[in-house]
């Protein structure tokens, strides 16, 4: 096989790339090739950028609408592995890469909400509480349409792919489902909505939190997101 080297130039250091893909060589690069690369280009790989959560979103569509197929858990966690760790975010806000315009639905919405976590510290002792408000703020020009929110959390000592989806202001289920529904975005004024977070565990806790159209699962349509997806963290001592 015949490689090439690439200069990564956010990290400072050079990686393999595969010639033949222009994927880069790192742990489970060719698991990821034989099956990812067998339904589509690697360029959809390369050609976007995404937290974990953002790519196992991916996954899940194209197994619910394209044909791939269930993988076990272990390979799962293997792939999510390679694209969490050599396709992260490129920017700050966790945007992803555009999608093709001949490829977007109608927009009404002319900007996209921010979402802004309230009161969360670096840092926490087991059994604190962790009260946080969750801000939305809609913006002037977000003139119309009705919203779902959706948040998850990714306790510590749980198994990286495993997400929580908060329900209500106090409970998580591992069922996906949105935790907000139906907002109405003519409401320009930012939402506030506390919730408590049970700190049980020590480690990192992880926050995920965007907008979506109504009645939208964000882990099948990606394409539905009317915010950038929030991410942020704690850890608990």
């Amino acid at each position: 096989m015949i490689l090439t080297l690439l200069l990564l130039v956010t990290g400072g250091y050079a990686k393999e790339v595969d010639e033949a893909t222009g994927l880069i060589i790192d742990d489970n690069f060719e698991l990821v090739k034989i099956l990812c690369t067998s339904c589509h280009s690697a360029k959809n790989i390369i050609g976007q950028s995404g937290s974990r959560l953002t790519w196992l979103g991916m996954i899940r569509w194209m197994q619910n609408t394209q044909g791939l197929i269930t993988f076990d858990a272990d390979t799962e966690k293997k792939i999510l592995d390679y694209l969490e760790t050599n396709y992260a975010p490129k920017d700050i806000n966790y945007r992803r890469a555009n999608i093709l315009p001949r490829l977007l639905p109608t927009n009404p919405y002319r900007t996209q909400a921010r979402i802004n976590l309230v009161g969360l510290e670096e840092s926490y002792q087991t059994g604190d509480p962790l009260n946080v408000s969750l801000e939305i703020d809609f913006q002037e020009s977000y003139s119309k349409g009705y919203l779902d929110v959706w948040a998850a959390l990714h306790f510590p000592n749980t198994p990286e792919s495993q997400f929580y989806f908060l329900s209500d202001t106090t409970s998580f289920s591992d069922e996906p489902k949105s935790f907000l529904s139906s907002l109405e975005s003519i409401d320009h004024s930012p939402l506030l909505m506390d919730f408590l977070v049970p700190l049980v565990d020590a480690g990192e806790y992880t926050f995920y939190v965007l907008l979506v159209e109504r009645g939208t699962n964000p882990l099948n349509e990606a394409d539905r997101n009317r915010s950038s997806v929030l991410i942020q963290t704690t850890n608990v001592k």
